[in-house]
């Protein structure tokens, strides 16, 4: 369960990175499509946190 929220939070910091990628380029096209992609990645996976905090908080097994 943890290395799953390691995970999890990993590609949360990855969405963030998709944000702050210089485009220069060939990539400058996809700079709209990048930060769609690193927003919906960070909203995503932070949902998917709090899933996993709630889910082991409300079933108390994190003692």
């Amino acid at each position: 369960m943890y290395y799953t929220a390691l995970l999890f939070f990993a590609c949360i910091l990855a969405g963030f990175a998709l944000l702050k990628v210089p485009v220069y380029g060939v990539i400058a096209g996809l700079a709209g499509f990048l930060e769609i992609v690193g927003v919906l990645v960070i909203l995503v996976f932070a949902f998917a946190l709090l899933y996993i905090g709630f889910k082991t908080l409300f079933s108390r097994t994190w003692r």
